[in-house]
């Protein structure tokens, strides 16, 4: 976990509400309605959240050297990150306390899979900082170093996104998160009924 550990450090540093990570990235918020049984059923029922998000590359400035060489650049990006949360949580009697309580877990959620928004954000950055231009000996063996650059840079956001639910346990143990990750466990208790 070494590399998730430096992106965990730099998401720590990065501030900004959860608000700010939506509009600074043009996070599309897809909520719904979310009506169960009972308590137990919010608790049963899988993740209730998901983010999905584009992380692409393009090669920049590109041309010619001397002597038939290529050069240029990878650029990481994201693009068409979506967040689907719960807009409510709801179940038949509800009591004024499941209703905090279901609220409470509402936001949670929606501050973990934001969590995620931050970490494929720190991953692109760290990925941008630390690219050195590519220089290759033609133009098919600069296309195979892109690939290969662009192949190794979506392994690491792959595995740094699993990594941050590895260490949240999706959400659930999101206290143990540092800086801006940390936040609610992603849990309900629920009341027992006499």
């Amino acid at each position: 976990m070494n590399a998730l550990f430096a992106v965990l450090l730099l998401t720590a540093v990065a501030g900004g509400s959860d608000d700010a990570v939506i509009a600074r990235l043009h996070v599309r918020i897809d909520a719904r309605d979310v009506q169960v049984s009972s308590c137990r059923d919010v608790i049963d029922a899988p993740e209730a959240g998901l983010a999905t998000i584009g992380f692409h590359y393009q090669v920049t400035d590109t041309h010619a050297l001397s002597g038939g060489r290529y050069t240029g650049t990878i650029v990481f990006e994201l693009a068409q990150i979506v967040v689907e949360v719960p807009r409510s949580i709801s179940w038949p009697e509800m009591t004024d306390a499941d209703r905090v309580r279901a609220d409470a877990l509402r936001r949670a959620i929606v501050h973990h899979e934001i969590g995620h928004v931050r970490v494929a954000e720190a991953v692109r950055d760290a990925l941008n900082a630390a690219r050195e231009p590519i220089v290759a000996p033609d133009v098919f063996a600069f296309r195979a170093d892109s690939d290969d650059i662009a192949r190794s840079g979506f392994e690491r956001f792959k595995r740094e996104e699993r990594e941050y639910d590895e260490l949240t346990d999706h959400g659930r143990r999101q206290q143990t998160a540092p800086g801006a990750l940390a936040g609610p466990d992603t849990a309900l208790h629920c009341e027992a009924r006499g």
